[in-house]
């Protein structure tokens, strides 16, 4: 079974009245949800029923969506989606439509992302207005059941409208990368890091061991080889720790296209065995255990910073 969750569009301030309930989506929220319409379409987004929010800018992204990707079928309001709804609510209102194999709330935060983390197990998913969730389960969805099969950010949308404008050799290069992040600590609550090489983006800066997925490979067999191929140690998967996205516009020096998305996926790894040791002749060039007071003064990259808050709060 398949559940989506997606986060209404860009909204009217925020404000204390009774009024807030009936704020409207923005100029800009309405065109980032009708840009994002071919995107949806290719990755063959069709779900059996949308069941959303009864608050206005909900119902608009619901039936925006429902334009974009051509559904026959209108969205479903449902009051147990009103800001504050639990995976429960979720639940019992999906129990209304038995046959769906393909669900899609639309609603607010946190309540998305609770219920996203609650399903995969995850420890940080982000819904950024307008993002998107996809949970993959063998069987019925319950709690640490799903995986989280992808995550769009919303800032796709934009660059989806901004290329459809530009043909042929003017459109700007597009590289979505996928990387698998192992994150380590050991019993003395030390993380595990890996210092990026000379030559590479941010170099000197301490990252987590992971890099991209190649063709073809799981998610969770790329984070264990980058592991081993990074530190010299062999890890087990214990579980999904966070799954983070971020778009870079502009080419930068030894990096993929003009335009990056980039999508990393952070797993729990427990080490087994081998021995630390540094890559050589690769991206990374150390590998070091860091305790919490060791970390003041050493440069890390974002998912590096992510990383050490989740494992060592």
């Amino acid at each position: 079974m398949i559940l989506y969750f997606l986060r209404h569009g860009k909204a009217g301030h925020y404000s204390t009245s009774a009024d807030d309930d009936e704020r409207t989506l923005t100029d800009a929220g309405v065109v980032a949800l009708r840009a994002a319409a071919p995107l949806w379409q290719r990755i063959n987004l069709r779900p059996d029923v949308v069941i959303c929010s009864p608050l206005l800018r909900a119902r608009e992204t619901a039936e925006l969506l429902a334009e974009g990707i051509g559904l026959a079928r209108p969205p479903v309001t449902d009051e147990r989606l009103l800001p504050g709804a639990s995976w429960g609510d979720m639940a019992r209102a999906m129990s209304v439509f038995p046959d769906a194999r393909r669900v899609m709330f639309v609603g607010h935060e946190p309540d998305l992302s609770s219920a996203v983390r609650l399903l995969t197990g995850a420890a940080s998913v982000r819904m950024r207005k307008g993002g998107l969730a996809c949970v993959e389960f063998p069987g019925i969805p319950e709690p640490g059941a799903g995986e989280l099969a992808w995550l769009l950010d919303p800032d796709l949308y934009e660059i989806e409208g901004d290329t459809g404008s530009i043909s042929g050799d003017a459109a700007r290069p597009e590289v979505t990368r996928v990387g698998a992040y192992a994150l380590c600590t050991d019993d003395r609550q030390r993380i595990l890091l890996c210092r990026l090489a000379d030559g590479i983006i941010k170099a000197g800066s301490w990252t987590l061991p992971g890099g991209g997925i190649e063709f073809g490979e799981a998610p969770t067999a790329a984070a264990v080889r980058e592991l081993l191929e990074e530190t010299g140690l062999i890890g087990e998967i214990t579980g999904l720790a966070a799954v983070e996205s971020w778009v870079r516009r502009g080419p930068v020096p030894g990096a993929p296209g003009d335009d990056l998305h980039a999508i990393q996926i952070v797993y729990r790894v427990r080490i087994t065995g081998g021995h630390l040791r540094d890559e050589t002749h690769g991206t990374t060039d150390a590998a070091r255990w860091f305790a919490r007071e060791e970390l003041a003064g050493v440069p890390l990259v974002e998912l590096a910073t992510e990383a050490v808050r989740l494992a060592l709060d």
